[in-house]
């Protein structure tokens, strides 16, 4: 058998990202960035979904499965500086976001002069062509948008219900507007795969990440309407989990879903073209809430996330379209209510599951979340982008499960938290799992003021950002990199 190469990684996503003028985009600190993983021993760069985001700047929020958010764009390779000034980048005041409207209106603004600029400097029709299978609809959606407003369960009937010959006028009414959606996926298209190729020169890989449900409110849903199990635009039951680590009170996610039924009928193309086009941006892809592959939790619509009940997934015809439909890895996130049947899936189809180290030392039994029970295939995280920070857990929890950490790893109780994190990620290079992943807030020894998201808090998450890439830690990981052989 051949052995398997130790890796380790950063999970820093692109709007974290050092950037002038409001969070990152694909500029030239995606490759600062990759070249401060090379220095620092890394070979994997972890980044959250690429969708454009719906409520809350959650990238877990989509409008679309396939779409790169335009707000990713990086503005500065077609505009100057005084260009970008003229729309009031130049007012960005990283310590207080503006409102995320008034963000967008501005970069709308600038995408448009964008496609005035160039949007007929480019050979977009092998693009257009090869991508048809969902930035037709995806275009027509977002004109839509604009026409008929936000909730496509409030559209003109025929709009509304996706009826062939009114899809057919509204395209050609809207060509250019429909036209210029097409051209912003081309050129955020274009900046990703340079990084990406960048990136592969370096030899890093690109670790993505794919939510299991969608929004109701998406272009997904509206150009698929029998893949859901919603009637007349409306859902019976929601998607959500019961109370958990991160929630006691559980989480209603209000995500509709899927009609397995319907799926099998047209072999789960949503899902196997879902892929395919993962498989176009990303090395690596982790299944969010893998367990509802297997079984999937119901919340009856209007009611609260510990009424629902769980119900039997597509299991093992899924799972296989997934596999056979991806052409680089996959990573299971298998945690929560993790159950024999899911861990068995998993293993069948050979996918490697997830570990996280903040969840080993709550009590004092033995977890499969302590590095000494972590399998070679595991990816194992410190926390990942919904947990603390390592030094706000440490800031935030009792002694005992401090003091749990300490004797773990071997170090006096009276050291410090800056002590007891080095030694911590050391543990963690130390182990057995196969990859190990740090948040760059963790790299950086950061506090719960950093943290990317609270679980169940709708607003107020998902906007960290580095001030500037910092090239004096690479030493220290270099050196972990080379003594625990994560090359």
């Amino acid at each position: 058998m051949e052995k398997l190469k130790r890796k380790s990684g950063i999970l820093c996503h692109i709007t974290s990202l050092p950037n002038k003028f409001g969070l990152g985009t694909f500029s030239c600190e995606c490759y600062n960035f990759i070249n401060f993983l090379r220095d620092g021993g890394f070979s994997v760069w972890q980044v959250l979904p690429f969708a454009e985001c719906g409520y809350g700047l959650s990238p877990y929020s989509a409008i679309s499965s396939f779409a790169i958010n335009k707000y990713l764009i990086d503005l500065t390779e077609f505009l100057t500086e005084e260009e970008m000034n003229s729309f009031g980048f130049d007012k960005y005041n990283r310590s207080s976001l503006v409102s995320l409207a008034e963000e967008q209106t501005k970069f709308d603004k600038a995408l448009d002069l964008v496609y005035f600029k160039y949007g007929n400097s480019f050979d977009r029709l092998k693009f257009n062509k090869y991508q048809s299978y969902w930035l037709d609809d995806y275009a027509t959606y977002m004109v839509a948008t604009k026409q008929f407003g936000s909730d496509w369960t409030e559209w003109p009937v025929n709009m509304k219900n996706k009826v062939k010959a009114d899809i057919t006028k509204f395209q050609l009414m809207h060509s250019l507007e429909i036209d210029k959606e097409k051209f912003f996926q081309y050129i955020a298209d274009m900046q990703w795969k340079k990084i990406q190729k960048y990136a592969k020169s370096c030899g890093i890989e690109i670790f993505g990440d794919i939510p299991m449900y969608v929004e109701l409110l998406s272009v997904d849903v509206w150009a698929n309407q029998k893949d859901w199990q919603i009637e007349n635009g409306k859902c019976k039951f929601v998607a959500g989990v019961p109370g958990d680590y991160f929630n006691p009170d559980g989480q209603l996610w209000g995500y509709p879903l899927y009609n397995y039924t319907n799926m099998a009928k047209n072999k789960y193309s949503f899902w196997a073209n879902r892929m395919k086009r993962m498989s176009e941006l990303f090395d690596i892809v982790r299944i969010d809430h893998f367990v509802a592959i297997s079984k999937y939790y119901a919340i009856p619509q209007g009611k609260n996330a510990n009424s629902g009940k769980w119900m039997i997934g597509a299991k093992d015809k899924l799972l296989s379209v997934i596999v056979s439909n991806c052409k680089g890895k996959l990573v299971a996130e298998d945690l929560g209510n993790v159950t024999e049947d899911v861990i068995r899936l998993r293993e069948k189809f050979g996918i490697s599951g997830i570990r996280v180290m903040q969840f080993g030392f709550d009590n004092e039994l033995d977890s499969e979340h302590k590095p000494h029970n972590y399998d070679c295939d595991t990816y194992a995280y410190l926390g990942t982008h919904d947990n603390d920070t390592f030094m706000g857990m440490l800031g935030n929890s009792d002694w005992d499960k401090i003091n749990r950490f300490k004797r773990y790893v071997g170090i006096p109780l009276e050291y410090d938290n800056n002590a007891t994190t080095d030694k911590v990620v050391e543990t963690l290079y130390r182990s057995s799992a196969k990859t190990i992943i740090l948040t760059m807030q963790d790299v950086l020894k950061l506090g719960s003021e950093s943290r990317m998201n609270i679980p169940g808090v709708p607003e107020g998450n998902w906007q960290w950002q580095l001030e500037n890439i910092d090239m004096g830690y690479c030493e220290r990981y270099r050196y972990l990199s080379d003594i625990y052989n994560r090359k």
